[in-house]
Formats: structure tokens, C-alpha cells, sequence
């Protein structure tokens, strides 16, 4: 089925649909005519973000946050379009033409809808598509707390708003300028407390120790398996990391994955 419409009703059409927010599927057909239905294909339905922080100390104590981000692009194409496809990627922005390939800044569920649009008929397909994300950072060397020139390890999960699972570890490892924790007495072993904090504009509210103990390994590995967390705007997620043993510099990584949130 379709609608045979003139030059002078499309326009009368689209002006109307502007002003009363009427979608304008309701007004249409899923076919295009004899070519065949129109529909629209991407080469995959899942994608992940990936996100790299490296800070960087040039010896005077004062990090520089080199941040990499590198977006997974979908390429999507429409199929028996019988005219102009406009294309709306559910995150506030669109694109023209038969095929395009689009980026999501965030994580998150989005539905891709497409337009085709002729004297003839005005069709769209629909498309869900999910994206999640991945984060790596390497922490510039820790220092005791005791330390007069200590500072804070923070390493920010940047949690997505709405409900999340995230799962990851962060691994400290001995960087060489003093002794190895394998060789310590007991008295002076390696020591490491990593703390899992949620924050609400930038302040703490709730902190978990998820390990604070000795050890007598150049690396030790934390994981960490947060199911189903809730985030609303303004709410955060971070690890912090401290040492109490004044000949500790050790060199944290962390690495980890969270869903699109829902």
C-alpha cells in the first residue's frame, strides 16, 4: 500500500507535521513502492567506546591528564528508498543521503529512524542500537600519605546516568626505586588501600574499602564487579588509592568495562 500525494500536498504535509509535533509515520507506509520495502541496515548492532587516561609528571608533581577517546562509528544504509533519506540518530543529530556512518559520544541505547521521502510516499525505518564502554588509565606513581608532598591517586569510572553494571581491576606495581616488596621484612612490606567512592557533585558521599593490607609482590590486582548501580545527574563513581608505607612508589593501572546504561 502507499500514497499518492502531489508536490503541493508533501509540502502542506511536512509544514503541518512541523507545527502540530503529528509524527510523520502516521502518515505513512512501510513501502516504497514497486522497488520493495525500505529498510535500513547497519553492519553491527553493538559497539564499544573506548576511553584511555595516561597522566603525565614531569617531575614537579603536577599531572597532565592526557585523555584518548576513541568512538566506535556504525555505517548504516537504507535499502529501496524511493527518494531524499534524511536520518535521525536518537542523540540530537542527523544526517542526509541513502547510506552515512554515525559516532555516539556516550554510552546508551539509541534508536536510529530513517526518512525516506518522495512525491510519491513518505516511509521510515527504525534501527536500535546499543553502545558500551571501556576504560583504561595509568595513574602517575603513588606516594605515601604520610608524605608532605602526597597526593591523591583518583581514578574517575565515569559512570553513565541510569542504571549501569561495571566490572574492571586496578593493578599496582613496584616501580623500581626502592626495594622490592618481595625482599622486605615483615615490617616494611608493601602496602596498598583502595577505596570505592560514589560522589554527588564532586564530593564524597559513600565510601567502600575494597582492599587495605600488606603484601609481598612487585603487583597486586583489586577487582572490582558493580551489578545493576543506579547514577542520576550529578552523581559520580571513583577509586582512590593511598599507601601508608613511606618506601612505597608504586605505578597503578586500572581497566575497565560498563554497559549502556538503562
Amino acid at each position: 500500500m502507499k500514497y499518492t500525494l502531489s508536490a503541493a500536498s508533501l509540502v502542506l504535509l511536512l509544514v503541518l507535521s512541523a507545527a502540530s509535533g503529528v509524527a510523520l509515520s502516521n502518515l505513512t507506509s512501510s513501502s516504497s513502492g514497486s522497488s520493495g520495502t525500505f529498510t535500513i541496515d547497519a553492519d553491527g548492532t553493538s559497539g564499544i567506546n573506548e576511553y584511555t587516561l595516561l597522566e603525565v609528571d614531569e617531575g614537579d608533581n603536577d599531572e597532565e591528564e592526557v585523555v584518548t577517546e576513541r568512538l566506535h562509528e556504525f555505517m548504516l544504509e537504507s535499502k529501496n528508498a524511493a527518494g531524499v533519506v534524511t536520518w535521525d540518530f536518537g542523540d540530537g543529530t542527523t544526517a542526509t543521503g541513502k547510506s552515512t556512518t554515525h559516532a555516539y559520544a556516550k554510552p546508551g541505547h539509541y534508536t536510529v529512524t530513517a526518512t525516506s521521502t518522495s512525491i510519491e510516499a513518505i516511509v521510515q525505518a527504525s534501527l536500535e542500537l546499543t553502545v558500551d564502554m571501556v576504560g583504561t588509565v595509568e595513574s602517575d606513581n603513588m606516594e605515601c600519605v604520610c608524605a608532605p608532598t602526597a597526593k591523591d591517586t583518583v581514578i574517575n569510572l565515569i559512570p553513565s546516568t541510569g542504571l549501569v553494571t561495571i566490572e574492571g581491576f586496578v593493578t599496582v606495581e613496584h616501580d623500581g626505586s626502592s626495594e622490592s616488596c618481595t625482599l622486605r621484612n615483615p615490617l616494611q612490606e608493601c602496602h596498598v588501600r583502595v577505596m570505592l567512592e560514589r560522589t554527588l557533585d564532586g564530593s564524597v558521599i559513600n565510601q567502600e574499602v575494597l582492599f587495605d593490607d600488606t603484601f609481598r609482590s612487585n603487583e597486586l590486582s583489586v577487582a572490582f564487579d558493580l551489578v545493576d548501580l543506579e547514577f542520576e545527574s550529578g552523581e559520580g563513581l571513583q577509586l582512590r588509592l593511598e599507601t601508608d608505607q613511606a618506601r612505597d612508589w608504586h605505578k597503578p593501572s586500572t581497566e575497565w568495562s560498563m554497559t549502556a546504561p538503562v
